[in-house]
Parts: C-alpha cells; structure tokens; sequence
C-alpha cells in the first residue's frame, strides 16, 4: 500500500523529481508509515474502509519542514536563522505576540527552505526543490490584474506584497542574500499556502503551544469544512522520532477522498492562501465602505447620548463594515439605528437603552437605516466589471469571487429592500 501510495505522489512532481522524492522518502529509518490502504489520483482516496479514530498515517518530522525543529542544519545555521526571524517578525508585528509566532515560524520555514536548496549536500534538497507556489492572485499575470474590480481582493494583493517587501528588505538588512524579490515572494506564497498549524496532544516540547509544519504529504489532503481526517503530532520516546499523526475523523468508506480542514476561511482568503474556491462556502464576506458625510447633521444630534451607546459596542471603524451571505451584520443594524436617532425620537422614548437598537426603534428611524444602506450597496453593485466567458483558472477565480461578493451585496440589499 505504501508503494502504491509513494508512487502516485512521486508522479505529481515530474520524474526526476519523483524519482527524487521516492528515494527520500524510502530513507531508514521508517519516515512513512501508512495503516491503511490508499489511493492517489489527484488527492489521497480510501481504497478500503477506515473506522473512526484509526490512524492513517504518520509522517516523521524529519521529512517536514517545522517552525521547532531544523532539520539538517548545524547548530550554528540554527541559531542564526532563529535570531534573523524573531527580530524581524518583532520589528514588523511589534507586541502582537500571536502575529509575532507566526511570522517567525513562516520566516524559520521560508530560510530553511532557502538554505536546503542552496546546499544539496543537505538532507532536506529534494523536498526544498518541490515546494513550489499555487497559482494564486499574488502571481497572477497583469492582464487579470487589471480586470479586478473587487476592492477586498485588490486590498488583499496590496497589503500582502507590502507585507512581503517588508520582509525581504528585512532578510536584506541581516545579510541574508541570494534571495531574490521574486524568489522570496514565491517561497513565502509556497510555504504560506502548505502552512499547517496544530496542537500535538503528545508534543516532545511541552512548552509548545502549536506546531507549524510544511510536508508536500500534508497538502495531499484536500480541503473541507466537514474533513473526515485530522492532524495531530505525536513523539514516540522509544524512537526518539516526532510525527506529524493523520486520523479518521469519522468512518470513511471506500472511493471516499480523504480531507481536512485549512481553515474556517471565507473564498478571498482561500483563494489568497491556497489558490483554491469553494462552492457555496458559508465563511464567505466583504467589507464594504460607508460615507457620512451626507448625514452628518445626524452626528450632532444627541451626540453625548450616542457616543455613551456606542462605546458598547464592538465596532471600531464604522466607515469599513462586514457584510456576511447568510446573515445579517447585526452590530452594524444596531449601531445604524443609534446614529440616525433623533431628538425628537428620544424625547418620546426618554428610557431607550444600548440593547434596545436591536430592535426597530421607529418607521422613520428604519427607513433612514433603509435608504442609507440601499444607497450604498447599490453604489458598490455598480463598480463590478463584467468579465465575459472566463477562460482559463485566473479569469474564472476572479468570476467567482466577483459572484461571491456581488451575491453578499445582493442579499443584503434584498434585506434592505424589505
């Protein structure tokens, strides 16, 4: 089953590549280890039944890339690496610690990478030769580019080229060289997409919190919000070997594609990560902008009063809201009904309180809300270009995000209508 499975993976790199990979991950002692009968054809299939909770697979961190572990790089390499990446996520992510994990743990794995396929002589080469890039926005040919109309995906490519320049100028500065723009913004887009986090229940470090890992195995599972496999990592101490563990979630039948979940990710971002779509995903949502400026004798009413009521409420930037597919922004709703309150409205109502914009506080004050955000959907519906039998996987991604978006606008806009 193991050979079966090794070879459909190599043949997805080339054949020398393959050839490559095949003879890394048949290297003593025992990397791989498969429990249950697979098959690969564009994705890992159970070839048999797998009972809920039965392991699938491990695949020893030796063959990964991890944000703990260098492998294959002496100690001074590893010290090295470790400073550069903790200084730069610092500088750039400043005292958000949780941001600062991730972005060192990306950088560790990105110069790993980077170091791996510069020294063949390493043990991780042939895996570093095959981390390779999703066709995502972030590489997207000009000519798509220029048809973009959504300004969430456009935001999304901006703020993550910046992100990435930032990073490179950052290497620059601590003499990491050899690595061109380019290369770093196809290594950090590769490694960011086959990014997985996880919290061993067994972890050999047990001041360890998570876990990132990069496996070119690991991205063999597909996608889902509804996986029927997790991960999990595991250290055996009588192997001295850490493993990155796949098991059943649930029973899976034979045929059946094995799955996991990337994450609870709206299209934009799995799109931007991962180069992929998801039909009718429930995750889906979008900014939209609103302007003021038209309604400000609003701002003066009762402005005391309003800004009491607001300072409850989770919204930091009411000028840049969420618009979901299946639901309605209820803050949003609230907050809207608190600003086009009049003075006239409270002194009728003299006890309204904060949770009581919940509700409708008056025909008016609804059809204000109503017009208000009529007005602004509309103005976003009309700056979608239209993009005419899309060919090729660029032009339909850009459609179906423009879809997915002008059907969020839509609905809301139904609502609204209402």
């Amino acid at each position: 089953m193991q050979e079966k499975l090794i070879a459909g993976l190599t043949s997805s790199y080339g054949s020398l590549l393959g050839q490559q990979y095949l003879k890394w991950l048949r290297m003593p002692p025992s990397y791989l280890r498969v429990m249950q009968s697979i098959d690969f054809r564009g994705g890992m299939y159970a070839a048999q039944q797998i009972k809920a909770n039965q392991q699938i697979m491990l695949i020893s961190t030796e063959k990964c890339f991890t944000s703990v572990e260098f492998v294959g790089c002496d100690t001074r390499k590893q010290q090295e690496l470790q400073t550069i990446a903790s200084q730069i996520a610092h500088k750039i992510c400043g005292e958000k610690v949780e941001q600062q994990y991730l972005v060192t743990g990306l950088l560790k794995i990105i110069m790993q990478i980077f170091v791996h396929q510069k020294d063949q002589s390493l043990t991780h080469s042939p895996f570093a030769n095959m981390i390779q890039p999703p066709n995502t926005p972030l590489l997207w040919p000009q000519t798509v580019i220029d048809l973009i109309s959504s300004r969430n995906l456009a935001n999304l490519i901006e703020g993550t080229l910046l992100q990435c320049q930032s990073m490179y100028n950052e290497l620059q500065l601590s003499k990491v060289y050899g690595l061109s723009a380019l290369d770093f913004l196809k290594l950090f887009q590769a490694v960011r997409s086959q990014l997985i986090c996880f919290n061993p229940q067994k972890p050999k470090y047990f001041d360890m919190q998570s876990v990132q890992i990069v496996s070119p195995l690991v991205y063999q599972f597909d996608h889902s919000f509804d996986p029927n496999c997790y991960l999990d990592g595991c250290y055996l101490s009588h192997e001295n070997m850490s493993f990155v563990d796949f098991t059943a979630k649930k029973l899976i039948e034979p045929g059946d594609k094995l799955t996991i979940n990337y994450g609870n990710l709206s299209n934009h971002d799995l799109l931007m990560r991962h180069g992929i779509i998801v039909d009718d995903n429930p995750f889906n949502e979008m900014p939209i902008d609103l302007d003021f400026t038209s309604a400000i004798n609003f701002t003066e009413q009762l402005f005391e009063q309003k800004q009491k009521w607001l300072r409850q409420s989770e919204i930091t930037n009411i000028e840049r809201q969420i618009l979901f597919t299946n639901k309605i922004n209820v803050q949003l709703l609230q907050y809207l009904r608190i600003y086009f309150l009049t003075e006239q409205e409270f002194s009728i109502n003299p006890n309204l309180e904060f949770n009581s914009f919940l509700s409708k506080i008056s025909e008016e004050n609804e059809m204000l809300v109503k017009q208000f955000m009529i007005k602004h959907i509309k103005n976003a519906l009309s700056t979608y270009k239209q993009i005419s039998k899309p060919i090729g996987k660029e032009l339909q991604d850009l459609y179906k995000i423009q879809k997915d978006e002008m059907t969020i606008l839509q609905n809301n806009l139904t609502f609204f209508s209402k």
